[in-house]
């Protein structure tokens, strides 16, 4: 395309069948290298999205492989740039977010951006603040929790990319201790902004439930108690009463409730080894 501008930072988007990947994609400069890595898609999915998307620098490649950190690792390895972003389907980049990360690249691996939240009903609303204040504490100590995260590929692939049998949540945050423990450095970029669709109640709750049985499985993989006490953090006393002079009633609720669901995620994925681990053992030798 005469006059196009030329991106060195490819977009990953690992997705299943999301109907808001099209909003996604949009979002996205019409130049710039998007690849859509789907996983363990229905049938009919990736054509849908050709169909849907036509004219724009996009490459669909599938994996059978259920889960986000399959679509991650495919989507890293099949990028034609050093430079990688990933996009969750239901997020957004804003103008100029491309740049950012990509400045942000040329002087440092791993970078965390900033997420917000739109704000459309009284749940999004308070789970903006959350959002915002996360990000007020990634900009003191920047760690690679996603949304709104890019690396250089040789670094995450020599890493051994997410751990693709963590299928319930907090692939990104089991990554993220691997770089804190080879005392990488990450950068926070004020600039690199993705948008992330209002969060309802069911989806706050679907997550989270998620991500303490993801914490329950980097406890059995790295060994310590680091998850139980992510998931606990929520139910801390002090932390509850920040919430409340810095947010307002309504954040302690959020936090108390997603805080239960989060430890009985935990609690969920800790029966389910032992059980597992009981069969193996009652299975008879061969």
């Amino acid at each position: 395309m005469a006059g196009a501008q030329a991106y060195d930072t490819s977009i990953v988007i690992p997705v299943r069948n999301d109907p808001l990947l099209p909003r996604a994609i949009e979002s996205t400069p019409a130049e710039a290298e998007v690849i859509v890595a789907m996983t363990a898609p229905p049938p009919g999915a990736a054509d849908a999205v050709r169909r849907a998307m036509p004219g724009r620098n996009l490459r669909i490649v599938i994996s059978e492989v259920p889960g986000m950190s399959a679509g991650v690792n495919l989507g890293a390895r099949s990028a034609g740039n050093e430079k990688v972003v990933i996009l969750d389907s239901d997020c957004r980049l804003l103008p100029g977010a491309l740049e950012a990360y990509s400045k942000a690249l040329d002087v440092c691996a791993f970078v965390r951006g900033v997420t917000m939240v739109e704000r459309s009903g009284f749940w999004s609303r308070i789970a903006a603040l959350g959002t915002e204040s996360l990000n007020k504490v990634f900009e003191r100590e920047a760690r690679l929790f996603g949304p709104s995260i890019a690396f250089r590929k040789t670094d995450f692939l020599a890493l051994g990319g997410y751990d693709e049998s963590m299928l319930h949540g907090s692939c990104d945050q089991e990554f993220a201790l691997r770089v804190e423990r080879r005392g990488i450095a990450v950068r926070y970029e004020p600039g690199a902004v993705v948008l992330h669709r209002p969060l309802t109640f069911r989806i706050d709750a679907r997550s989270h439930l998620g991500y303490g049985r993801g914490q329950r499985q980097i406890d059995g993989k790295l060994g310590g108690r680091s998850g139980l006490r992510y998931c606990l953090v929520r139910l801390d006393p002090r932390e509850l009463l920040r919430k409340a002079a810095e947010r307002g009633g309504m954040s302690v609720v959020r936090s108390l409730l997603l805080g239960v669901l989060m430890l009985l995620g935990y609690l969920e994925e800790s029966a389910s080894v032992r059980l597992g681990g009981k069969a193996r053992a009652a299975s008879p030798s061969r």
